[in-house]
């Protein structure tokens, strides 16, 4: 029963979320030793702020989660990340996470490519395209994470740091802590 009640408080939390990773995709690689750009789509109520990570599932490319920077307000709808220092290679996901709690996976990018370096840049894509054609994919569920040593240098527009809520996003906040900690009780 309380499992069952917990799930019923989380699916809402997974239904919520639109937040939409348009870049980097298949056609919109990054190259190394470059900046790089992460462009989204939100809607009024998505998690705010959130974390970035770049994954990878062949660990000999990327062995681990690559933190690329905390708290970042969604109504940016772009990060740039300077210099670039991942290995080439395919299978890079972008993941946006909860910036309390990274293993709460709220949206990830389709598969990109990181090009060597010299590689001619690939074409911009702008928040306002469509989300559908990059294949980007919201999602309400969770994964477990490994810590990664290293620190990329990244940058972003503006507010990275600043956590404002509006009234909505708050009360937003407060049922999904609710939801997470009710889960969690249920799993010790």
């Amino acid at each position: 029963m309380r499992l069952s009640l917990a799930a019923a408080l989380a699916l809402p939390l997974a239904a919520a979320n639109a937040l939409q990773i348009i870049g980097p995709s298949e056609t919109n690689y990054w190259v190394q030793n470059t900046s790089n750009t992460i462009t989204w789509q939100f809607s009024q109520g998505d998690p705010n702020p959130i974390s970035i990570n770049v994954v990878n599932a062949n660990n000999a490319t990327l062995n681990g989660v690559f933190a690329i920077a905390p708290f970042v307000n969604v109504s940016q709808q772009t990060f740039t990340v300077t210099n670039v220092t991942l290995r080439a290679g395919d299978g890079y996901q972008v993941q946006f996470v909860n910036a309390s709690n990274t293993t709460q996976i709220f949206a990830n990018s389709s598969t990109f490519s990181v090009k060597p370096a010299g590689t001619a840049p690939a074409p911009p894509v702008s928040a306002s395209a469509s989300a559908t054609s990059s294949g980007a994919s919201a999602s309400g569920t969770s994964a477990s994470s490994s810590a990664n040593s290293s620190s990329p240098t990244a940058t972003g527009a503006a507010h990275n740091s600043a956590l404002s809520l509006s009234t909505s996003e708050g009360v937003f906040g407060v049922i999904a802590a609710c939801g997470i900690a009710s889960l969690s009780a249920l799993l010790l």
